[in-house]
């Protein structure tokens, strides 16, 4: 029997998901802790060597290493910073092998794919939903695997230079699809050939997502009923792909020309207003000199749902590691989920509302405007959270993406039916079960 098969999710597992959902609004004040880390001595106190693998150029994580390292200074960490696409690559076979990676850092999309290569942690199930939100989302088939720190979502970020040129205050802030559909006809630009200098609207670099995000507000499920399969050619998904087309088509806001990627086309000024994920204010603070905005996803009034969630993880620990090696990689990410001020960094640098719920009121991470609003609309209880997708799911909907960008007359069913159908053949015998319909307002959707 696979890890991944739904019915094996036991029922305190899934009241400690479904209840920490439920709660991730509220203050932290009286919140009881869960982890405690008390670790005196590791490896009988012997000299020990652990290697890092990670993806990411985090800062952060060093500061990590060096916390720990300081309260145990026989163990050495070594983290080895790696390229994205070839760290995926090679770890799954890295991973076989005794003299590979003892930590590694992480990403949902690979969940499915490496849950059998990973040690599960020796953690209380309950004790980390006591100080966790979204607990739930660590386990698979019982066992926490990895662990999800911050929690991510769409929302659109604008030009506040490029809102007061054309007139507009916060007052004309969109809380529809219709709206902003006006707004942004007011912000784009073109010149006296008709060729568009400024969109005012794009979804580039992020199509799937705001497709997802649409499906949900539509009460349409992405996944079948028994959460194996791509649910992708839906009534509500051809309305949603025909609207995100109208978006570029004669006439639009937007160009596939105007730039790569939402972000890159507001950092150049030819974007006004971009659909992203919450990371993109901190990437246009680093790269741009753009005085931007962010609001919430629209969303008609009775819409069951803002649109999908993500998780920000942290690392994982190898199961086929040495034992001594494996025992000290299972307490270093102990003693981190257990700091209220490591797991700080990782939220603020990742730019997400935390899971940990006694920094939900942290100053620091209220001086973030995306995620001080993300928490005040409390967007976790309204966005989907369906489990660990693959990323084998996304070549379903790049396919639908590519056929999109070629413009001209698109039989939106029969593109959704192939993609769907791709994305079907790459999710077979992934293992992956999705989750989505645990989300509590479930209801409000249809079968």
């Amino acid at each position: 029997m696979n890890r991944f098969e739904r019915d094996r999710w036991t029922p305190t597992i899934r009241a400690a998901l479904l209840g920490s959902i439920a709660v991730v609004g509220m203050g932290s004040g009286a919140l009881a802790q869960g982890i405690v880390y008390d670790t005196d001595v590791v490896n009988n106190g012997e000299a020990i060597t652990l290697e890092y693998w990670t993806p990411y150029g985090w800062a952060f994580q060093q500061d990590w290493v060096d916390a720990y390292t300081a309260r145990h200074p026989n163990v050495t960490i070594n983290i080895q910073n790696q390229p994205w696409g070839d760290y995926w690559n090679k770890l799954p076979v890295a991973l076989r092998n005794d003299d590979g990676p003892d930590i590694i850092g992480m990403h949902i999309g690979w969940a499915a794919g490496l849950a059998n290569l990973l040690e599960p942690w020796p953690i209380d199930p309950e004790a980390l939903a006591t100080d966790y939100a979204l607990a739930g989302s660590n386990m698979i088939d019982g066992d926490v695997l990895f662990m999800n720190m911050s929690v991510v979502h769409g929302g659109v970020f604008y030009n506040k230079a490029h809102w007061a040129e054309a007139g507009l205050t916060e007052n004309d802030i969109p809380s529809t699809w219709e709206e902003l559909r006006t707004v942004a006809e007011r912000l784009t630009q073109r010149n006296a050939d008709g060729q568009m200098t400024r969109a005012g609207f794009c979804y580039q670099g992020v199509f799937r997502d705001l497709i997802t995000d649409l499906n949900y507000q539509s009460a349409a499920w992405n996944f079948s009923e028994d959460g194996v399969s791509a649910a992708m050619n839906t009534l509500a998904a051809q309305e949603n792909l025909a609207f995100m087309a109208d978006l570029y088509g004669d006439g639009g806001v937007c160009s596939p020309l105007i730039a790569d990627t939402n972000w890159d086309g507001m950092a150049q000024g030819r974007i006004s207003m971009g659909y992203a994920y919450n990371w993109v204010g901190g990437w246009l603070n680093g790269n741009s000199e753009v005085d931007w905005g962010w609001f919430l996803t629209p969303a008609a009034p009775d819409a069951p749902a803002l649109g999908r969630n993500n998780v920000e993880n942290s690392f994982a620990v190898s199961a086929a590691s040495p034992d001594d090696e494996k025992a000290v990689a299972l307490d270093f990410v102990k003693f981190v989920i257990a700091s209220e001020d490591l797991v700080l960094q990782h939220v603020l640098e990742t730019g997400g509302v935390p899971t940990r719920r006694s920094l939900l009121d942290d100053p620091k991470v209220q001086e973030n405007p995306v995620v001080a609003a993300a928490i005040a609309a409390d967007t976790l209880s309204r966005t989907v959270y369906p489990g660990p997708i693959p990323v084998a799911w996304e070549a379903g909907y790049d396919y639908v993406r590519d056929i999109l960008a070629e413009g001209g007359d698109i039989d939106f069913a029969s593109v959704l039916a192939e993609g769907e159908a791709i994305a079907n053949r790459r999710l077979a015998g992934s293992g992956f079960v999705s989750i989505e319909r645990d989300y509590p307002g479930a209801g409000a959707f249809g079968e």
